[in-house]
């Protein structure tokens, strides 16, 4: 809950489950599509007023954010055989 995510190629991506592992102190988000090799993405977080809200380990809610940028590790495609065959 609370959690968008925004690209450069202004293709909608929407966050279906966030998973919060406070001891690690990482978010893990499930996306509606790819990320492609290229794609800038960012990720902001909008406190909810009540219910799901992410806590660090101590119990201290995350305050709101946006526009963070994230490192994007998509491996590109690999490159599709040649064929030399006469």
């Amino acid at each position: 809950a609370g959690f968008t995510v925004s690209s450069s190629t202004g293709t909608a991506i929407t966050v279906s489950s966030a998973v919060v592992h406070a001891t690690n102190k990482t978010v893990t988000l499930t996306l509606s599509r790819a990320v492609t090799p290229a794609e800038t993405v960012k990720v902001n977080y909008t406190k909810p007023a009540s219910g799901a809200v992410v806590q660090d380990a101590a119990g201290n809610d995350a305050v709101s954010f946006s526009e963070q940028a994230v490192t994007n590790n998509t491996p590109a495609a690999p490159a599709a055989p040649t064929d030399n065959t006469a």
